[in-house]
């Protein structure tokens, strides 16, 4: 079997949690600062708030901006556009860039693959670990899957002062000070509350994790890189290959009769995916149809690609794919 997707560990996180679980602290605390600080100055920005997942850091940040309606992508995991609607919010899709598969201008642009393309206010950059902050805010995952692992988790960055004291608050329930920046010196029971959060925030066993992982990502996205200099030397003729990535979270490729391309991968042992269904198909989100959408959804096929792939799997994927198209 070659998966779509894989968690690797560096080797180092059994002993950071360890060391987390014998502090005492397992919640917010030492090492989600460390983390926040580090991963600010790794992607340029001012400010990085730590989140529980990138849906979180996304639910805050369009509470950040006065809009009635915001502007996002049809072809982005639900949380892109679900955050609208957790806002009181109007979603309006707009059609996305045939080559790219991002859309030129959105609201909340969403770096698809890790494709830097496009402009906007708030950066979905769940595909785009080991890039650069953009925007007004950009909203970082660090799912299992993605190219800095936690379990689960995310992070916020900007470089505006007063929406990062704002981000930072609403994450932990509104609440001004964690518990531990209250546990310093001498404990405080008292805070602050302007307005209702969210319950958001990261934790010290998950970020004690980020931490190993950020520290190994440039290395790992060179890996990735490199698989995909694979994929472009090993590809049957005929096949579109993807835009240029600058973080090759995924390798999207592009054939006719997608869907009986995917089940003969899979008969044959190769998980693939399809990334994604149009958001507009389904019944919580306004119905539209795109063109150029429309015609990616019909051929888009997701390749395995993590960084324990080696140009054997890759030689083998390709070889089944030229028995197909």
């Amino acid at each position: 079997m070659i998966s779509l997707f894989k968690s690797v560990p560096t080797g180092d996180e059994y002993e950071a949690i360890k060391h987390v679980m014998e502090s005492g602290w397992w919640d917010k605390g030492p090492k989600v600062a460390e983390l926040e600080q580090k991963f600010a100055d790794f992607v340029g920005a001012k400010y990085a708030i730590a989140t529980n997942s990138c849906t979180a850091a996304l639910d805050i940040a369009v509470r950040m901006l006065p809009y009635d309606t915001f502007t996002v992508s049809p072809l982005t995991f639900v949380s892109s556009a679900s955050c609208v609607i957790n806002a009181g919010k109007k979603v309006e899709f707009v059609d996305i860039d045939p080559l790219s598969l991002c859309t030129p201008q959105a609201d909340i642009q969403v770096l698809y693959a890790g494709n830097d393309f496009g402009e906007g206010t708030i950066y979905d950059m769940a595909h785009f670990g080991g890039g650069k902050h953009k925007g007004l805010m950009s909203c970082w995952s660090f799912q299992a899957r993605k190219n800095l692992p936690t379990g689960d988790g995310g992070m916020l960055t900007t470089n505006n002062e007063e929406i990062a004291q704002r981000a930072r608050a609403i994450s932990w329930y509104g609440v001004n000070k964690s518990t531990y920046d209250r546990s310093q010196k001498k404990y405080s029971w008292d805070y602050e509350i302007k307005e209702v959060g969210i319950k958001g925030n990261m934790n010290d066993i998950t970020a004690a994790i980020g931490l190993c992982q950020l520290e190994k990502l440039p290395q790992n996205n060179v890996k990735r890189a490199l698989i995909a200099s694979w994929y472009d030397q090993y590809l049957p003729q005929g096949i579109k290959r993807p835009f240029h990535s600058a973080t090759w979270h995924m390798y999207v490729i592009r054939v006719p009769e997608r869907d009986k391309v995917y089940d003969f991968m899979a008969e044959n042992g190769v998980t693939c995916g399809v990334h994604y269904k149009p958001l507009y198909k389904y019944p919580i989100f306004p119905q539209t149809e795109l063109p150029n959408t429309e015609q990616a959804f019909k051929e888009i096929l997701t390749l395995p690609m993590h960084v324990d792939l080696t140009e054997d799997d890759v030689k083998e994927v390709c070889r089944l794919l030229s028995i197909q198209v």
